[in-house]
């Protein structure tokens, strides 16, 4: 190659360098004036300071266009992030089951639909589905479970964690990310009733699944939680000490 031939192609390589540089901010600008937008609910604007979802989003590596599953979507909070998260191009397949549609007196539900009215999240799809009723395969780049694992562990046997787990896996591509955020205890036995979860039994339990763990994150840790205490306590709410957790399925 000569040199008029380098220099066409480093100023080639440099434009495009700068133009994904520029796609890349002008996309997080976005995002953030999304969050922050008068349309999105004061409520929700609040909860932002203690789940900080922009580095949420940054950690599980959710990008425009993508499509991601959430599982157990409840209210609907991270459903509305997410959805300004992947954009117009991309999809959020928003998982309830019967039990968090109608519990307390369909409290979820209400609110889930809120979000919906007048289309105001497109790109969601509200997918009513029991464990074990999923039809999704290679399909999905990120799954989310947040703050939902704990009471699988409570509630269900591990066989049937461990196929949900597989469901999950099935719907994933080849190397897409299951990304993970729960409560922890140290203690060395379960108490279903603080609806916390040993950050071990849920690597431990990933691990056999068959999921890769890819990376953790201490932004949401706090190391002043009390962990005899129910996360419903006012002294603990919104305050736990929270693992952050990055899976992939193997490519």
């Amino acid at each position: 190659m000569n040199i008029k031939h380098t220099i066409l192609s480093l100023g080639l390589l440099t434009a495009i360098t700068s133009t994904m540089a520029l796609s890349h901010d002008t996309n997080e600008n976005s995002f953030s004036n999304a969050l922050e937008s008068k349309h999105r609910a004061q409520a929700d604007r609040d909860r932002d300071a203690g789940r900080k979802p922009e580095k949420v989003m940054k950690f599980f590596g959710i990008k425009p266009g993508m499509t991601v599953l959430e599982v157990l979507s409840s209210g609907g909070y991270y459903t509305e992030v997410l959805s300004h998260r992947v954009g117009n191009k991309g999809k959020v397949i928003a998982q309830n089951n019967k039990f968090i549609l109608e519990v307390f007196d369909g409290r979820f539900a209400n609110e889930f639909n809120n979000r919906l009215v007048d289309q105001r999240l497109p790109n969601v799809m509200h997918y009513k589905k029991e464990f074990g009723e999923f039809d999704l395969t290679n399909e999905v780049d990120v799954v989310t479970v947040v703050l939902n694992y704990h009471d699988l562990y409570s509630s269900a046997s591990k066989e049937k964690r461990m196929k949900i787990l597989a469901q999950l896996k099935k719907a994933l591509k080849p190397g897409g990310v299951l990304g993970l955020i729960d409560m922890e205890t140290n203690a060395k036995e379960h108490n279903p009733k603080l609806h916390r979860v040993n950050e071990a039994y849920v690597k431990q339990e990933l691990a056999e699944a068959g999921f890769e763990l890819d990376g953790e994150a201490a932004f949401l840790r706090n190391p002043n939680d009390d962990y005899s205490k129910v996360v419903f306590d006012p002294t603990v709410r919104g305050k736990t000490d929270r693992f952050v957790l990055r899976f992939k399925k193997p490519s």
